[in-house]
């Protein structure tokens, strides 16, 4: 019988709910919360920068049996404000010795087509899971995080029917205490959107926002390249 009662989803986009990583981590939370777990949230750019607040999030963490973090990927890495939560989180823990065990797994998207580009981000997350003497339970790699784009997965479709049978298997196999299985992995991490139609859509993207701001004419201006 697993005593794996609470689990909190701590988000890392500075996009908050509006967020991709939202809507992976509020996927999974909600399907943990219909097999019985208790759910709390926290938007790591709000709680890191007040000393009220990161106490807040300090409390969020030691209460919970299980810690999901969902972010985007940032230049290979994590986006500031979670890099200082991950810092604040270890030096808190290196105070005391905690008896308790928790689970602890994480979530990195990224607007490439290719999965793989979290593969070096899941890594220091789980250096860092090891250094604050939390459980690793697994990782999970998310490719084109742009064509989710904060929008609820149920509200997405066939396209990412991949991504929620996996997040469905992970939460089963979670809520036990086991680690994510191989097969809920291999699953979200599969493209779901063809890399041309990625490609062309994002540059259609980039080119409307250009319109938008008004700097469509400089959209391909080099103002650091080098002159030699």
């Amino acid at each position: 019988m697993s005593n794996n009662n609470k689990a909190l989803l701590l988000i890392g986009s500075p996009k908050g709910e509006n967020s991709t990583s939202a809507s992976l981590g509020n996927h999974l939370t909600s399907r943990l919360e219909e097999l019985g777990m208790k759910i709390e949230k926290g938007f790591i750019h709000r709680l890191v920068n007040r000393e009220e607040t990161i106490q807040d999030l300090i409390r969020k963490v030691d209460s919970a049996d299980l810690i999901i973090l969902s972010f985007p990927l940032y230049v290979d890495s994590l986006p500031a404000p979670v890099i200082k939560a991950m810092e604040l989180i270890k030096e808190e823990r290196n105070k005391f010795e905690s008896k308790k065990s928790q689970n602890f797994i994480a979530i990195s998207n990224n607007g490439f087509p290719e999965a793989s580009q979290n593969i070096i981000a899941l890594q220091i997350c789980r250096i860092f899971s090891r250094d604050c003497g939390f459980v690793w339970k697994g990782g999970i790699v998310v490719g084109g995080g742009g064509a989710i784009n904060g929008i609820p997965l149920q509200e997405r479709g066939g396209m990412v029917r991949n991504v929620i049978k996996g997040l469905d298997i992970a939460a089963h196999a979670l809520k036990d205490g086991k680690d994510i299985p191989q097969e809920a992995i291999d699953l979200i991490s599969k493209k779901f959107i063809p890399y041309t139609f990625y490609r062309v859509f994002g540059n259609l993207g980039w080119r409307l926002q250009a319109r938008k701001y008004g700097v469509k004419k400089k959209i391909k201006d080099t103002p650091y390249s080098l002159t030699i």
